[in-house]
């Protein structure tokens, strides 16, 4: 699929603008950095491209401005999403200079789960993103993390994982990323044990009265 989100300027301001906006299947963004525009892009296109990539890659923006259309690099700052529906309602948008280094947060996916000895512990992912900065060409799709090897009581931290080249990892070297835990099983008093202690309280309440 390709990197590519087709925009067009918007020149309405306002709320019944907006809404129109959205009722004709775009979503108002606001693009920042060297160019600075209000614009609006196709919902459907958005939604496919999020569903497929997510919004933590680089993406050429293709700008039509009045019939001129033109290639922007960007990232996606922030993007509000329906409360129920989850859909992106509005997006802001930042230009980036292609020979800058930008720091972005990246998915984390784990890999070698089949390969790992079953020592019935639990696998809890500890972060689902690590900070990494890097050139915005070399912005990384994901960073992969092995536990094939990862044994009960022990986990793996950002020091331990391997940066793809050019990219140098942000968050904090000492966070863990994936843990193994012991399962907690949870303690149930006795029966006979809760029934003594009604029979106490109630003779209690008996001499009470």
């Amino acid at each position: 699929m390709s990197s590519v989100l087709n925009a067009t300027i918007r020149t309405e301001k306002g709320k019944g603008a907006v809404h129109r906006l959205r009722q004709a299947g775009r979503i108002p963004a606001v693009l920042y950095g060297e160019t600075q525009a209000n614009i609006s892009l196709n919902a459907g296109e958005v939604r496919k491209y999020y569903s497929a990539k997510g919004f933590s890659r680089l993406i050429t923006l293709r700008l039509d401005n009045a019939g001129k259309t033109e290639d922007l690099p960007i990232l996606v700052k922030e993007v509000q999403f329906h409360p129920v529906k989850g859909n992106p309602l509005h997006m802001d948008l930042l230009q980036v200079s292609m020979k800058e280094k930008v720091v972005v947060k990246v998915p984390v996916v784990l890999v070698g789960e089949d390969q790992r000895t079953n020592d019935g512990s639990i696998i809890d992912l500890a972060l689902y993103e690590v900070e990494v900065s890097c050139l915005p060409g070399d912005i990384p799709a994901k960073i992969e993390v092995d536990i094939s090897e990862l044994t009960m009581n022990n986990n793996i931290t950002v020091s331990e994982l391997q940066a793809p080249a050019g990219v140098e990892f942000v968050t904090v070297a000492t966070e863990p990323v994936v843990v193994a835990h012991v399962p907690r099983i949870e303690e149930e008093e006795p029966e006979e044990k809760e029934e003594q202690e009604e029979g106490v309280a109630a003779e209690s309440q008996q001499e009470e009265e």
